[in-house]
């Protein structure tokens, strides 16, 4: 019994030892700027106990021993390990040079501090503050000198430039180097919420790694990673929104069409019989039996009936997101796994984008002084398009006439339009398109010394993608081709690989000298095959394009083909020197090859030279505390464009075959063997700015920029036997300035407020075409010589000119109009009078000019975030100041005699009583100025969007662990909320073939 006793004794005196010697740790953990962050991971070291901090980094953890060991880490820092002895442990985190402060350039690892250069760089975060599933559209107005013009189009990027136009007919996107690869198209396959980070490099000292493919700049995206502390990390993300139109064009309804046909006609009618009695006339096309109404548009008018097709072909979006990653690793490797799938159901009914992502990033130390790693990613995206004439033969539709779904063409009066297919049956019409792609960049990196890195890196982009239409063989664009049902294959796919290899050396030397040297040669090639075959003539629609043999029109079928292939090989060498932090010296060169070139000139070498001072480090600034950085930037440098079709620098044949005789037919293009390189040559000089510990930045560049030996097609002699030339005829210059601002206004542990606000402008200048040649006209239109209002080049004026004449009022009773010689055009009272410029008494293509250009003068963004404890409120704009913009849709409907849709601006127009006024007279017929030939037409398309408005909530860190979570977010986000504007299409920056929507989203984040 007594030993009994003293065992028990000897548990208690152990267990309150127990106790005695384990305690409860709480703390705090911050950044290198003492500010907090939540969800950052604390380890018991060799145990299960762990924790996460809440909103303001705080921590806490239970029965912890005495003298255990604490791993604080978070994604981008450093992980620090400290010794529990006292009850309070704060950690303050250092950020990681190897993970958020490096990028992936040409096949090497560099830090962003070494990117010399003009440089601009946006977090993954502020990406996805826009609910999008394209990078393209969540960038716009993030980053100066980036313009970006949406597209509504579901599963479609828009158009993105950087420092504006600097090819005249080739080139614009810039590329994108996504983990080491290289990609220059298909940007809608990347995922937004993969993205760490995002680098945009604009000058030449930045971009000249890139050489031979960086003329319109390179877009650096560094993919998500895992992190070694050991905590694994899920991560779900979801977001699922409703859309509307974001604007509508206010069109006439049936009553007022009905009045301005009436007055249209009647206008003619007086023309045409001076003297007659309008009343008597107009009473007659009013009546039963008129000349100028259908029986059922005078029954829609005196029944007050009005009808909108536009409906019919119409619907709310929906849109859904979702995400899911893994993410983690540990001592010898990290790993990051994500899933995503996107659904668009565009406001078009048959408009729909679906995507599916997969992605898997690995590293792994194999020994202590090798790695291997992969960035793999499979996409998989279908895509479904409306018919491409559905939507404006909806809009423009006879408000007057009743919805009739059998009917196969549209009408306007008796006469049925074939151009004016039933948009109701042309959404039986299947267009659709699926495509694969696989990207894989994968290394092996060895550092047998320190400071040596020996990397070598492996990439492929594999895609195929098949498009299938069909077109049944009752409708309209069926029965007026007499295709008795069309169905077409066409298959694309492509293979690209590219290999990188780099030797680089770090090294510091007597604690002030900083010397990196990095040397290495690519090799990159790309082939790809498409074959495109239309069948038409079948017996049912049932099978629609699953069953080409079923086509019976065999000599109506169509076959083609087509396979490029063309390479690149590269040698480069970067020297990177900085002494005591203040002053760097960047040199790099690049020799490239390019199959696209003839043997004469296959070979470019694209040098540049940049160099900075951080003055606010010299000891003259010391006693500037609240200066951090006064960095002053200059950079000169050469990069190239091979933007153009393999095989150009030839003269090509394809086959042909005519009563069963085979022959070679030219493409009309003329050989050209001495086709070289575009060069542009650019000048950066940039100062970078930081006060009161970086809580307020400032960047600025100016950059002018010569490009030469510009690539453009030139028309050929008939005597030559050739059409075109692929030459190197023309140059330009560009200039323009970038400025920063960011802004941590206030920062305490309860309430936060940041902005920042970007702007830039970019002018560009045509100083060189071939010859002597002043102008070089795009020629088109019915007869095909006319001149177009875009598309041509002027000496000493911009790339993208708008060429019109000029509006010189409204013609008035009582005017003398003979004056002026207008030619074959006749002016009335009421009709639309052109400048006579150069004063020779004849209207004629000299009194043309150019009214502005394309390009905005200004273009921007700025953003604001509040965050009160878990509450926080978000605001993203974008702007675009001064750019020119014709709306081929709106001078359409201001254009209408009544037979079509017309604008509700032509409420205004000229009459006998109403003579103050620039909308000309309502007629019916030709011979007439139009609106879209003056510059009166040339809209102003600057505006001011609210690109997204955010409100959310992140539960407070207990309440989540209560549910078993470390971090759950709720959000609402309004996008395209509100656009201000005086342009009259549909968007600014969309245009007007496909309506921009305004859209709702409830969206969720939580991780565990």
């Amino acid at each position: 019994m007594r030993i009994a006793i003293r065992y028990l004794c000897f548990l208690v005196v152990m267990m309150s030892a127990g106790t005695l010697y384990s305690q409860t740790i709480t703390g705090k953990v911050t950044d290198n700027e003492n500010l907090p962050l939540p969800g950052a991971t604390v380890v018991v070291k060799g145990t299960q106990t762990s924790t996460v901090t809440d909103i303001d980094g705080s921590y806490k953890l239970s029965n912890v021993k005495t003298g255990a060991i604490l791993e604080f880490s978070f994604i981008g820092f450093n992980t620090l390990s400290i010794t529990a002895n006292n009850p309070v442990v704060n950690a303050s985190l250092k950020p990681s040079s190897q993970e958020l402060n490096e990028v992936i350039i040409v096949g090497t690892v560099m830090k962003k501090g070494d990117l010399t250069g003009a440089v601009s760089s946006v977090s993954g975060d502020k990406l996805r503050e826009v609910p999008t599933p394209n990078v393209v559209q969540a960038l716009q107005g993030r980053a100066s000198g980036v313009y970006v013009q949406q597209s509504a189009v579901p599963g479609q990027s828009g158009s993105i430039r950087i420092r504006g136009n600097n090819s005249l007919n080739f080139g614009g996107n810039p590329i994108f180097v996504i983990d080491g690869l290289v990609t220059d198209g298909n940007f809608e396959n990347i995922n937004p919420d993969d993205i760490a980070s995002m680098e945009v490099l604009k000058d030449a000292s930045a971009t000249a790694l890139y050489g031979s493919r960086a003329a319109n700049g390179v877009i650096v995206i560094t993919t998500k990673k895992g992190s070694r502390s050991g905590e694994a990390k899920i991560q779900y993300d979801t977001w699922t929104g409703v859309s509307e139109f974001a604007r509508n064009i206010p069109l006439m309804n049936g009553q007022q069409l009905f009045d301005l046909r009436v007055d249209a006609y009647a206008n003619r009618y007086m023309d045409e019989n001076p003297g007659a009695d309008r009343a008597a006339y107009v009473n007659q096309i009013k009546s039963n039996g008129s000349t100028v109404f259908a029986p059922y548009e005078l029954e829609s008018y005196r029944t007050g009936k009005s009808y909108n097709w536009l409906d019919q072909v119409t619907r709310s979006g929906f849109q859904s997101n979702h995400n899911l990653s893994f993410s983690g690793g540990g001592e010898k490797g990290t790993y990051f796994v994500s899933f995503n799938y996107v659904d668009q159901q565009g406001l078009l009914k048959n408009s729909d984008f679906k995507r599916y992502n997969g992605k898997i990033n690995l590293t792994q130390d194999l020994k202590s002084w090798l790695q291997f790693g992969t960035n793999t990613t499979f996409s998989r995206s279908k895509t479904d398009y409306q018919e491409g004439s559905a939507f404006g033969v909806a809009l423009g539709a006879n408000p007057l006439l009743p919805i009739d779904s059998k009917a196969t063409y549209l009408r306007y009066g008796e006469v049925f339009d074939q151009n004016l297919y039933n948009p109701i049956r042309s959404l039986d019409i299947i267009n659709s398109s699926t495509r694969n792609r696989l990207t894989s960049s994968n290394f092996l990196s060895a550092k047998p010394l320190k400071g040596l890195d020996i990397r070598t890196t492996l990439s492929v982009d594999i895609a195929d993608q098949a498009n299938f239409d069909y077109v049944p063989s009752y409708t309209g664009q069926s029965l007026r081709n007499s295709m008795n049902g069309e169905a077409h294959h066409y298959r694309y796919s492509q293979f690209n690989y590219q290999w990188d290899n780099t030797v680089s050396y770090n090294r510091v030397f007597a604690a002030k000298h900083d010397v990196s040297v990095m040397g290495g040669f690519s090799v990159l090639s790309n082939s790809g095959n498409s074959t495109d075959v239309r069948a038409r003539g079948f017996v049912s629609d049932d099978l629609t394009y699953k069953a080409l043999s079923g086509a019976y029109q065999k000599d109506n079928a169509q076959l083609s083909s087509n396979f490029t292939d063309y390479s690149n090989q590269s040698y480069f060498g970067r020297v990177n020197y900085t002494f005591d932090g203040k002053y760097n010296i960047t040199g790099t060169v690049r020799r490239d090859g390019s199959s696209k070139f003839g043997p004469n000139n296959k070979w470019g070498t694209f040098p540049s030279v940049a160099g900075s001072w951080d003055i606010a480090k010299e000891n003259f600034l010391s006693g500037f505390e609240k200066l951090n950085q006064l960095k002053f930037r200059v950079g000169y440098g050469i990069v190239g464009n091979q933007n153009v079709d393999a095989y150009r620098y030839f003269a090509l044949y394809n086959a042909q075959v005519s009563n069963n005789s085979g022959t070679y037919v030219s493409d009309n293009y003329i050989d050209n063997f001495n086709l070289r390189w575009e060069k542009q040559k650019q000048f950066n000089v940039g100062l970078d700015t930081g006060f009161f510990q970086n809580r307020l930045t400032a960047s600025a560049n100016y950059f002018h920029i010569n490009n030469d030996d510009l690539l453009m097609l030139r028309n050929m002699p008939v005597s030559s036997g050739y059409k075109y030339k692929l030459d190197n005829i023309g140059s330009t210059t560009n200039e323009g300035i970038e400025l920063e601002v960011r802004g941590d206004i206030i920062r305490n542990k309860d309430f936060k407020w940041n902005v920042s606000a970007n702007i830039s402008s970019a002018k560009n200048k045509v100083t060189k075409l071939y010859g002597d040649a002043t102008e070089i006209y795009n020629l088109g239109g019915y007869s095909n010589n006319e001149i177009q209002r875009t598309g041509n080049f002027f000496l000493g004026k911009s790339v993208n000119t708008v060429y019109v004449f000029e509006y010189d009022g409204i013609a008035q009773q009582g005017e003398d109009l003979t004056k002026v010689n207008y030619g074959s055009r006749t002016v009335q009272p009421g009709d639309i009078k052109i400048k006579d410029r150069n004063g020779d008494g004849v209207i004629n293509d000299k009194d043309r000019y150019v009214v502005g250009d394309l390009n905005p003068d200004y273009y921007g963004g700025f953003s604001t975030d509040f965050n009160y404890k878990g509450f926080a409120l978000n605001a993203v704009f974008s702007y675009s100041i001064g750019g020119k913009r014709p709306s081929g849709t709106y001078e359409s409907y201001m254009n209408s005699g009544g037979m079509s849709a017309a604008h509700t601006d032509l409420l205004d127009r000229w009459t006998p009583t109403n003579t103050n006024t620039d909308v000309p007279r309502a007629y019916f017929g030709g011979g007439r100025y139009s609106l879209g030939e003056t510059d009166k037409a040339i809209q102003d398309a600057s505006f001011l969007r609210l690109n997204a408005l955010t409100f959310s909530y992140t539960l407070q860190d207990k309440v989540a662990e209560s549910v078993f979570l470390k971090n759950v977010r709720f959000y609402v986000t309004g996008s395209n909320l509100f656009i201000v504007t005086k342009y009259k299409g549909y968007d600014p920056e969309g245009g007007d073939s496909y309506p921009i929507s305004r859209m709702v989203v409830l969206g969720l984040n939580v991780s565990l």
